[in-house]
């Protein structure tokens, strides 16, 4: 089974609800700290119903579109995936901006190459989150054809009055 069939064991899903945990304490955007800009998403939970909220790395802002670009590190079989895949209509916020959102996969292409600019962006955070979850790579060819099998998923604002 490789890395991208595993689900996140206990220690694991604990560690990854901390920088919700942290937000909600007030100190959201403290992840510029270490290089990162994340988005928490706040979803309605597919079977129960529940709102359900967790922290994703936003791998790049396109401003032209006001597009940001997320990835799901356990695929598509990721919890929070599902449940916006189930109700794509959800909540989200990045930095002090929160928003109404919807999202749609990219296509494996883009995905590849998305994750190698971020990674010549942030190369030390992007080897380290991805050894995380079990992902090492060589290279930039090595990455682009893992960031090929990711899930990345363009997120965008809605314009309607909630």
């Amino acid at each position: 089974m490789n890395a991208l069939e595993k689900r996140p064991n206990t220690f694991q899903k604990f560690f990854f609800k901390v920088p919700v945990w942290v937000h909600k304490m007030g100190f959201g955007g403290w992840e510029r700290l270490v290089g990162a800009q994340w988005m928490l998403i706040a979803a309605t939970g597919r079977k129960s119903g529940k709102r359900r909220e967790t922290m994703v790395d936003v791998m790049h802002y396109d401003a032209a579109t006001d597009t940001y670009y997320i990835e799901a590190a356990y695929g598509s079989r990721a919890d929070w995936y599902r449940n916006i895949q189930a109700n794509p209509h959800f909540e989200a916020q990045v930095g002090r901006r929160k928003f109404h959102a919807s999202a749609s996969p990219l296509t494996t292409g883009n995905a590849g190459e998305m994750i190698v600019q971020f990674f010549r962006r942030k190369p030390a955070y992007t080897r380290t989150v991805m050894a995380m979850v079990g992902m090492k790579f060589e290279g930039e060819d090595e990455l682009r054809a893992l960031g090929s099998k990711l899930t990345l998923i363009a997120v965008q604002p809605e314009n309607v009055d909630r």
